[in-house]
């Protein structure tokens, strides 16, 4: 396999995060914030830092496991084989 085969897409930890809430209107919804403010982060692939203690506490309450981690770090997108 050539190492285009075997290359991975990968998320942004804003595209990540703002996933994990479930989508940009949502997420947006979820923060308090303007879906444009939420929607600037994903196009930039970050999440500006004073809003990372809040999306952890909306994803706690719902039950969604995101670490401080995820605001850091590129995402491996699952392939069509592999568990989500």
């Amino acid at each position: 396999m050539t190492d285009a085969a075997n290359a991975r897409k990968l998320l942004s930890p804003a595209a990540y995060v703002i996933g994990k809430l479930g989508g940009l209107t949502k997420a947006a919804n979820k923060l308090g914030r303007p879906v444009t403010t939420v929607q600037g982060w994903q196009i930039r692939g970050r999440i500006p830092q004073d809003h990372w203690a809040p999306a952890i506490a909306v994803a706690e309450s719902e039950g969604v496991e995101l670490k401080l981690t995820d605001f850091l770090n590129d995402h491996s997108v699952p392939t069509e084989g592999e568990a989500a």
